[in-house]
């Protein structure tokens, strides 16, 4: 017979409970062996899949190929390596699993996926298994955000006439100018850094040189821009520069009126205007967008085959109020040339039929060209192409109302003009043409390397433009002869016209052309420069992102 107390006897379950935990606390132990190895194992992959990431953001071209080569190096039972270049932003705003954007065209970033096995020790048993395979992930980065690239429109000095140059900048400066083919040969050779440039406009008008936002959107005189020109540019410029900061130049600009900035190249502006420009290019423009809406009469006196020659030039602003030079990563700010109209008035030396002379006027009206960026491509040495649209040209022959030729705002109605009159208006000649130069498509102009290092101007012509504008228009000349009752013997006077007009069409284009030169124009064409490609992706150091 059992005791009493013997439900209350406790000897021996100490040894019961020691084999009961005893066990949990070897499965325990097992299972932090095997987690301490899994957890081991994921930290050298993730080590390698960091390595390896960076390799091939560092080598974007060779993305595949560094990754690997690194991770190998660094892990040796590796199972895959997948890599995924793509574009990575680093906003705030955005989620960090939506930054990096796979796939992109312009490649900032690279994802590198590493899956190794983790070795499994009392695992196995459970598990049936010796190992357990581990994937990390990691993502680097280049630092600075989107490529961009700096370009301007307009024409470089390409033929040279003192005579018009010094007419037309006589009328912008309002005041006389007098500098031979040497000094404009010297500005436009001349290379002026923009970065440069604008640190010492900031510091004149009393601004914090870098200060980009601020300067921007200071108004400036002419003046100011031209004396600073003056104090940094070099030697043979600088004495041409000299002559015209004699005078005091009032009109005023705003310099985003000259220099297009989109909102996303602000981030590092001060890299961006580390380029260089022509001092005639900056001049120009500066003296365009300072004057718009401004009117100009040159006096050009006679040429070949003439006996007088009158221009009037009126220069409208840039439409949109559009910049001659932009930095930026995408197709925004277009930029575009000033508009223009000449009026010329040109009077043959040689009289008609022995009657009289013959005064031609002929109006020339050039709508704007413009230009976009298309594409960045940061592989390897970095290029650029442009998307270009020359301006809408327009030649006429006829009268107009010289009061209205500065109001761009309305268009311009000619009527025929009277282009001889002889014996007391018995023999009368009237004349009209109309030639329009249009190319409403976009064209592609593609500068490489050694293009955006030389500032290599690229010409886009409009496929409808073949010869000289002036020459077109004559060919297009119809002339309507009236003869009184007494006038005998003149009925090929509208051929003669013809033959004594023709030869004054490459003279009259010899003209016209040099002067649209000077303010960045061409008739039926657009040239366009890049001065500079950053390309994030090059000479930096990559880092790991989230």
């Amino acid at each position: 017979m059992a005791p009493r107390n013997s439900l209350k006897d406790e000897r021996g379950g100490v040894a019961v409970m020691t084999a009961l935990f005893g066990g949990v606390f070897c499965v325990l132990a097992a299972l932090a062996v095997d987690v301490g190895s899994v957890s081991l194992k994921a930290r050298q992959i993730q080590g390698a899949a960091d390595l390896s990431a960076m390799a091939a953001a560092h080598d974007l071209v060779r993305a595949e190929a560094a990754a690997h080569a690194t991770a190998s190096a660094n892990l040796s039972d590796i199972q895959t390596i997948d890599v995924v270049k793509g574009a990575y932003v680093a906003d705030g705003r955005i989620k960090p699993k939506d930054r990096f954007l796979a796939g992109a065209a312009d490649p900032n970033a690279a994802r590198v996926e590493v899956t190794a096995p983790a070795p499994l020790f009392f695992g196995r048993w459970v598990l049936q298994r010796d190992s357990l395979n581990v994937r990390r992930t990691a993502t680097a980065a280049i630092p600075g955000g989107q490529p961009q690239a700096m370009f301007s429109i307009g024409s470089r000095l390409a033929s040279l006439d003192g005579g018009l140059a010094n007419a037309l900048l006589s009328g912008l400066l309002g005041s006389n100018v007098s500098l031979t083919v040497m000094d404009y040969r010297a500005l436009a050779g001349a290379q002026v850094n923009l970065l440069q440039f604008s640190d010492a406009l900031a510091t004149e008008i009393g601004l914090t040189a870098g200060d980009y936002d601020a300067l921007l959107k200071q108004e400036v005189t002419a003046g100011q821009a031209l004396k600073v020109l003056e104090s940094i540019a070099g030697a043979d410029a600088r004495s041409a520069l000299s002559k015209l900061t004699r005078a005091p130049v009032d009109a005023k600009l705003k310099l985003k009126d000259l220099i297009g900035v989109e909102a996303d190249a602000q981030h590092g502006l001060r890299q961006a205007l580390n380029a260089d420009v022509s001092a005639l290019d900056l001049i120009m423009a500066s003296l365009e967008t300072a004057n718009g809406d401004r009117q100009v009469a040159l006096d050009l006196g006679a040429r070949a085959g003439l006996a007088d020659l009158d221009i009037m030039l009126a220069i409208g602003e840039r439409p949109n109020k559009s910049p001659w030079l932009t930095i930026t990563s995408k197709g925004e700010p277009i930029i575009r040339t000033a508009q223009a109209r000449i009026y010329l008035k040109a009077t043959t030396a040689q009289s008609l039929a022995g009657l009289a002379q013959v005064k031609l006027p002929i109006l020339i009206e050039a709508a704007s060209s413009e230009a976009k960026l298309s594409r960045i491509n940061c592989t390897g040495a970095p290029s650029v192409t442009v998307d270009v649209r020359p301006g809408v040209a327009r030649a006429r022959i006829g009268a107009i109302d010289e009061s209205k030729l500065k109001n761009f705002k309305a268009p311009l109605i000619s009527s025929d003009a009277t282009i001889l009159s002889a014996l007391a208006g018995l023999v009368t000649i009237t004349a009209h043409a109309d030639l329009n130069i249009a190319d409403l498509n976009w064209q592609e102009a593609a500068f490489n390397s050694v293009d955006i290092s030389n500032q290599t101007a690229k010409s886009v012509r409009s496929r409808g433009f073949v010869n000289g504008l002036i020459v077109s228009l004559l060919q297009e000349l119809k002339p309507n002869v009236a003869l009184g009752p007494l006038v005998v013997g003149l009925g090929d006077l509208a051929k003669a016209v013809g033959v004594l007009l023709t030869p004054l069409g490459p003279v009259l284009d010899g003209v016209v052309q040099p002067l649209l030169d000077l303010l960045g124009l061409k008739l039926g064409e657009a040239d366009v420069r890049v001065h500079g490609v950053q390309c994030p992706t090059q000479g930096r150091t990559p880092v790991l992102v989230g």
